[in-house]
């Protein structure tokens, strides 16, 4: 190991005011973040997307955005020869539902857009009681295109309970929408391609309704594959990090962390700690608050992680 890979402290960027009306205050109230207005939905965690890049808080690269990082270590950064940076780690705050959306696959979305697709999962982190979210859609035998023309989306839309830890696998042609009072971890390809379906008639600054994109949402659905219906709850018991979602650009673990345990190198992951803990290297250390994000490189060896509480780990 060289000494300019090391583990990343990253400052979040954030969406806020306009670009996402649905926010609420939980990043800054709950969740400690250094958010630029009193409204703001997202908090960008880990992000290489241009316009919304995070930046390093600690050691050599302190400053630097990701994509500068990236362009630096190329794969001892992400592991991979070659490509773009390939995913992207977000906090969310709901304080109103979120448009009805889906989002297409790779080949679409490099075909019509020229970007990645969009697969993600969500981590519930907390929801007042009642909260709910739309996960997937009950056509129950009508095609979705008729529903969409009769203007009876909504009363199709399959909604499911939540409650703090519960786990849901999005992949790319899954109709979604996180509800009112939930505030969710999401990791997901680096891409910002997000089709509207439905949008609750809510208008933007300027009084006109948020634009939808009917065609192409209709193009990518796929209501032959719904999610499945009984959503998964991480284990909260213990033991070896425990494997939630798998999919084919990203797994998501929780790990129930009491003491220390060793993280194996050789990958990029991304490590979010639902409480304070240490992370130790070689001649290093790194204190992380709660549910802030560190990047760890490919390019480093096994590590320790000591603390006492859930920590969320991705990797590509």
């Amino acid at each position: 190991m060289t000494e300019d890979i090391y583990p990343l402290v990253m400052e979040p960027s954030f969406r806020c005011g306009q670009s996402t009306p649905w926010g609420g205050r939980a990043l800054k109230e709950k969740y400690g973040k250094d958010t630029p207005e009193e409204i703001t939905g997202e908090s960008l965690e880990i992000s290489a997307l241009p316009g919304h890049e995070s930046r390093v808080m600690n050691g050599a690269y302190r400053g630097k955005s990701l994509g500068e990082v990236f362009r630096i270590l190329g794969d001892k950064l992400t592991g991979k020869p070659e490509g773009e940076f390939p995913l992207m780690l977000k906090l969310l705050d709901a304080r109103q539902c979120l448009s009805v959306q889906v989002h297409p696959d790779d080949v679409y979305a490099k075909s019509h857009e020229g970007k990645a697709g969009k697969s993600e999962a969500w981590y519930i982190l907390d929801a007042e009681p009642g909260a709910r979210l739309v996960y997937g859609i009950d056509t129950e035998g009508e095609e979705l295109r008729s529903i969409v023309e009769k203007g009876e989306l909504e009363k199709h839309l399959h909604w499911v309970e939540v409650h703090p830890g519960d786990v849901f696998h999005i992949p790319s042609g899954t109709i979604h929408a996180l509800g009112p009072g939930i505030q969710c971890y999401e990791i997901q390809q680096s891409s910002d391609v997000t089709y509207r379906f439905w949008d609750w008639n809510r208008v933007g600054k300027d009084g006109k309704p948020r634009e939808l994109h009917l065609r192409q949402a209709l193009d990518v659905s796929k209501t032959d594959r719904q999610p499945a219906a009984e959503k998964q709850q991480a284990n909260r018991n213990g033991g070896e990090p425990e494997l939630l979602v798998d999919d084919p650009h990203f797994r998501l673990y929780a790990v129930n962390l009491e003491g220390s345990r060793i993280l194996t190198g050789g990958r990029m992951q991304f490590v979010t700690p639902m409480a304070a803990c240490t992370l130790r290297w070689g001649d290093g250390s790194q204190e992380l608050a709660p549910y802030q994000s560190v990047l760890i490189p490919a390019g480093m060896d096994s590590m320790e992680i000591a603390g006492s509480g859930q920590v969320l780990l991705a990797c590509a």
